[in-house]
């Protein structure tokens, strides 16, 4: 048992080290760039950060972005980040270029959404799939198991869009499209877990009245 326990302590010291060795890397990449302008410097700072970038790209159903462009879109995001990251900070400059990408992308797929509205039309509606299912969890799971899921999910979307604050689409997004739960929602996101069920309801509600209308 202590050896495993010594084990695992030297695993954590050796991240430890990796973390703090990173983030001291990372700002001295940082003051090169803001007081140089130091391209290469940039390129460093942000081929760190490319599987990030790929992850997301991956992770968001962009439809009319290409691949090149998104990679662009994230260059400028980590250039403004270069720019506002406080070097004191106890959040790491990765976590921070995470979660402004995060951001950034949701608010891109928000106005592609807007602005490219699909003109087929799907017979099932979110409103039946909660109506049929009361409990969050189990009206997540079940989007797996229809057919063209995510579609009539970004459908629904595409309808209250213009109704939608950017924070209620991502929540809707990490709901309809990637079945996560309340929970998992709040976490990634960090708020509490409350304040994403009221924003859930919030929005069930303007696309209920969406669907109404139509």
């Amino acid at each position: 048992t202590q050896g495993v326990s010594s084990a695992a302590s030297d695993v954590y010291k050796r991240q430890e080290i990796a973390f703090v060795k990173s983030n001291v890397q990372n700002q001295q990449l940082i003051k090169k760039i803001r007081k140089y302008n130091d391209s290469l410097a940039f390129k460093s700072l942000f081929q760190k950060y490319l599987p990030v970038v790929c992850n997301s790209i991956t992770r968001y159903h962009f439809r009319f972005l290409e691949i090149e462009d998104l990679v662009q879109e994230a260059r400028l995001v980590c250039y403004q980040d270069v720019l506002a990251y406080k070097l004191k900070s106890q959040v790491s400059f990765g976590k921070f270029f995470q979660r402004s990408l995060r951001n950034h992308y949701c608010s891109l797929l928000r106005k592609e959404n807007a602005s490219k509205r699909q003109q087929e039309k799907y017979a099932e509606s979110f409103e039946e799939v909660l109506e049929n299912r009361r409990d969050y969890s189990v009206s997540l799971t079940s989007f797996s198991y229809y057919p063209l899921s995510i579609l009539i999910a970004q459908e629904q979307l595409q309808e209250a869009i213009e109704y939608l604050s950017e924070m209620e689409f991502e929540i809707m997004y990490l709901l309809m499209v990637e079945h996560q739960t309340p929970e998992r929602i709040a976490a990634e996101l960090e708020k509490e877990t409350i304040q994403i069920k009221r924003a859930i309801s919030r929005c069930h509600k303007k696309i209920s009245e969406t669907i109404q209308k139509k």
